[in-house]
């Protein structure tokens, strides 16, 4: 079964994947060019990224610049929301997926040690403030509010990131500005990055995890448990609802390491039609959680578009926010499928 998830996963990456090819289906093996290092700078046709069968999962292996990982792993570098779907799948029966990660033949990189560095001395030197870059004119064309502008930052040329960790030395693709948003701890701490397009980039997140024993949830820091606390997929939609993180790299489980059950409200995007959007809902529905269900005449995808085409979101989280048999009774009308 966790080799039939791998693959499942493998090809549902394989469309951000350049060249990729199945190259046997018994042992699964594919390769593509390397999504990490992207492969020959000189010769646009070769592939050197190589994925392959090993007890019971699918590993990941460029020939270029040696990175070497599990598919989990792989997933979690180029698709934060895909590898939220890939864990919850992957681990639903209770194994633990470092686990798998370590039977993978996995680079072996020095920790920087950032937890006795302050956080902002950490991005400092990094990043600028949104305001007067390209990043201020993403934030008004999506309507995010100017009073959250302050927890957001500008790269100009991601190749800086790198700077962050010294694992991500050499491995960072690409020359253009971001969007930067920051994940911390309850301590402050930062513990990562997401990096976010402003242009047409193949990839439009790119997260860089700093502290790996840490989760990476969006405004844990800044949140107060003892209120419901609204949980949504991405950063940016958090920002326009009250005491509300995103999960990130993080699936449910990690953020109840964090966050009391009882007290959390999902917001899932507004996808009737997606297998397996749907299909994670209905795993939480199962769960007891507290959750929103989109009422049919929102066509929008998600809070943003809908804040962006002038709905009222707040009154419509208020209004269909449901559990129990309602909420199973909800989401049976909502999906799709």
């Amino acid at each position: 079964m966790s080799l039939y998830i791998d693959v499942k996963y493998t090809n549902l990456l394989a469309p951000r994947l350049t060249m990729f090819k199945v190259k046997n289906n018994n042992p699964f093996t594919a390769n593509c060019r390397c999504p990490i290092c992207g492969d020959s700078k000189t010769n646009k046709w070769k592939a050197r990224g190589y994925f392959f069968t090993r007890k019971g999962g699918l590993f990941y292996k460029c020939h270029n610049c040696a990175f070497s990982a599990s598919l989990g792993s792989l997933i979690k570098e180029l698709d934060t929301f895909l590898y939220n779907q890939y864990t919850m799948e992957r681990y639903k029966d209770g194994t633990h997926r470092k686990a798998h990660a370590n039977v993978a033949s996995v680079i072996e990189f020095s920790q920087p040690d950032f937890k006795a560095r302050k956080k902002d001395n950490i991005l400092a030197n990094i990043v600028d403030k949104v305001y007067n870059t390209p990043a201020e004119e993403y934030l008004r064309s999506r309507k995010v509010p100017e009073e959250r502008w302050k927890e957001l930052y500008y790269v100009d040329n991601m190749q800086k990131m790198e700077q962050l960790s010294e694992k991500y030395e050499g491995r960072i693709v690409g020359e253009e500005g971001r969007l930067v948003i920051p994940f911390f701890d309850r301590d402050g701490k930062i513990v990562g990055v997401t990096c976010r397009a402003l242009g047409s980039e193949r990839l439009r997140y790119v997260a860089i995890r700093i502290d790996e024993d840490q989760p990476m949830i969006y405004n844990l820091s800044k949140i107060d448990i003892t209120k419901d606390v609204y949980v949504t997929e991405g950063p940016l939609d958090s920002l326009f609802i009250p005491n509300a993180v995103a999960a990130g790299s993080s699936d449910l489980n990690g953020i109840m390491q964090s966050i009391p059950k009882e007290k959390l409200i999902l917001i899932f995007d507004n996808e009737p039609r997606n297998a397996e959007i749907v299909k994670i809902i209905g795993k939480a529905v199962d769960s007891d959680y507290r959750m929103v269900i989109w009422p049919q005449d929102i066509k929008e995808k998600d809070i943003n578009e809908m804040v962006v085409n002038g709905l009222a979101v707040q009154d419509i989280i208020n209004q269909n926010t449901f559990d129990g048999l309602e909420l199973k009774l909800k989401y049976t009308k909502w999906k799709k499928i």
